[in-house]
């Protein structure tokens, strides 16, 4: 496979993407793996919030210190759980676009080892990180809760409360963006060594930090490409499932009114009709609902998946092979019809 540029990888990542999820489309098997994608995506970047709790623990009564402690040790092991669950999805997933697989469990249960090391490096990044914000983090917090306890009835906010918010949401943006590119480059360019290879997370980085030194130019293309395309995708598919939020509530509500009206006229109660809309119809709207959500979530991941897949190929000769192995050779040309032959076109009038 040979080696793509950034703007180069578009077109292909777009075409098996459709080759994914629409050749053919199954109404079952898309959403199954719209899902995935959006799962796996909770594997990203380990941030125990349950754990800051503890920097308020000297405003809990001393009774019930103990009792908080071990709730917050609790929902974190069940974070910690869900957390590694969710980064193996992501070897799972990387295997179902990169060799066009149609079910997860097999591609789940293909990468074990390779998720243990993975998801263990990301809880300790994850950690550190969080020792490192959760000081200044939990004691701006605490600063504006003073602050806001200390209003009185009526009052307007002060300006300094005011700007400890902005200061704190932008602050906490700049942190989750950072954390989030530097998750993405990892999954993106770390992630392939060690789910082919199963190699050790410094040769994997190393190889990563190579094509950072050799591609540097390149590389921030592909950055800055793939982080314009999320945006633009996520506007986009947010834009579709509103509208088609918005027909399906529409057409429910008509729906709901025909049956009052028909129920009504049968003779029917009021209770007997909430009973049957909250049975019948609203598990219906709730399917649809979330069906067309992760659907269309599960589109823009599958590309951005195949995207770096098709960037990374012609750079990492094992994934190259793997890509073109699986993709299907173009469809041949029908053959001419009857009688046919080709005939040069005449000169023109001199």
């Amino acid at each position: 496979m040979r080696i793509l540029k950034a703007t180069e990888s578009i077109s292909p990542a777009i075409a098996r993407t459709k080759l994914i999820l629409f050749t053919p489309f199954r109404m079952g098997r898309s959403w199954k793996l719209g899902a995935t994608a959006y799962l796996a995506t909770a594997g990203a970047v380990f941030v125990p919030f349950p754990l800051f709790a503890l920097a308020f623990l000297h405003q809990v009564p001393s009774a019930y210190r103990a009792l908080v402690v071990g709730a917050v040790l609790l929902l974190t092991a069940i974070f910690l759980l869900i957390f590694y669950w969710c980064s193996r999805l992501q070897f799972a997933f990387f295997d179902i676009v990169l060799n066009r697989g149609e079910f997860v469990a097999p591609a789940w249960r293909k990468y074990g080892a390779q998720s243990w090391k993975w998801t263990g490096f990301k809880v300790l990044f994850g950690l550190a990180v969080t020792l490192v914000v959760g000081a200044p983090f939990s004691a701006s917090i605490l600063h504006m809760v003073r602050m806001m306890s200390a209003l009185s009835p009526g009052h307007e906010p002060p300006d300094e409360l005011i700007g400890a918010f902005i200061g704190f949401y932008f602050v906490s943006f700049f942190v989750f963006s950072a954390l989030m590119l530097i998750s993405s480059l990892m999954t993106d360019f770390v992630l392939p060594s060690l789910a082919l290879e199963n190699t050790t997370l410094g040769e994997a980085f190393r190889r990563f930090f190579q094509l950072a030194r050799r591609e540097p130019g390149e590389l921030c293309i592909y950055v800055l490409l793939k982080a314009g395309l999320a945006i633009a995708g996520y506007m986009g598919q947010s834009v579709i499932a509103y509208i088609v939020i918005l027909v399906l509530e529409i057409v429910v509500g008509i729906v709901l009114v025909i049956g009052y009206l028909v129920l009504h006229a049968l003779g029917a109660g009021d209770t007997l009709m909430i009973v049957l809309a909250c049975v019948i119809v609203a598990p219906i709207f709730l399917f649809v609902m979330f069906y067309i959500t992760f659907l269309l979530v599960g589109i823009l991941l599958t590309f951005l998946e195949a995207y770096k897949l098709y960037f990374l190929g012609g750079r990492y000769p094992m994934l190259g092979d793997l890509l073109d192995r699986s993709t299907p050779p173009p469809a041949p040309l029908p053959p001419p019809p009857p009688g046919y032959a080709y005939a040069a076109p005449p000169n023109p009038p001199s």
